[in-house]
């Protein structure tokens, strides 16, 4: 597959979101943890986890994919996670990780209601990028957060002037931000937003 993630952020639809995962489920991690060195989502969940009060209180990961965060989280001691997928295909090998309490296909732009839970934390990498969720999913999302809940969530620089403003006018206090590298010896691409719901 060549340039696979100029191809995921080129996405346009929900239906050709789901057929490249689908192709890609088999060889994303060797691609994106491997090829291209991806280290946002070890550091989000690292972040999350530095701000966690209970590591047994419930996380939902958004747009888990193949599992990584889901893995760190559980390898620092989180012990209910859950996860939101759009691709049936990623999230069996999501299942293989043995991370997960609850998988479920959902697509995060247009969350069905019966899909509702009180989460402690809501934990998101490279879903917040072009081509995939934008920021007018949030209000959806931050439904599934209990009082005081946090989101942890990796944001395209691209994206952030739209995300900032939604961000802004929901009642956050900010844990940490930063403009970070999410690719090995690459230049920084996404801001790693931690903020707590008042």
């Amino acid at each position: 597959m060549s340039d696979p993630l100029d191809r995921a952020r080129s996405i346009s639809s929900a239906e050709e979101a789901a057929q490249l995962y689908a192709e890609w489920a088999s060889t994303y991690d060797e691609d994106v943890f491997g090829a291209l060195g991806v280290t946002g989502s070890a550091r989000i969940a690292e972040l999350l986890v530095g701000v966690l009060s209970d590591p047994a209180q419930p996380v939902v990961d958004l747009g888990c994919g193949t599992g990584a965060v889901g893995q760190r989280l559980a390898q620092l001691g989180v012990t209910t996670i859950d996860g939101i997928d759009l691709s049936p295909e990623m999230l069996t090998v999501a299942e293989r990780t043995g991370a997960y309490r609850n998988l479920t296909v959902g697509d995060l732009n247009d969350l069905p209601d019966h899909v509702n839970a009180t989460y402690a934390a809501s934990v998101s990498a490279g879903t917040f990028t072009t081509g995939h969720v934008g920021p007018g999913a949030v209000p959806r999302l931050m439904e599934l957060l209990g009082p005081e809940g946090v989101v942890a969530w990796v944001i395209a620089v691209a994206l952030w002037p739209q995300f900032e403003p939604v961000l802004a006018t929901i009642g956050l206090d900010v844990l940490h931000q930063s403009t970070e590298s999410i690719r090995r010896d690459a230049p920084p691409e996404g801001v790693m937003f931690v903020a707590r719901s008042r």
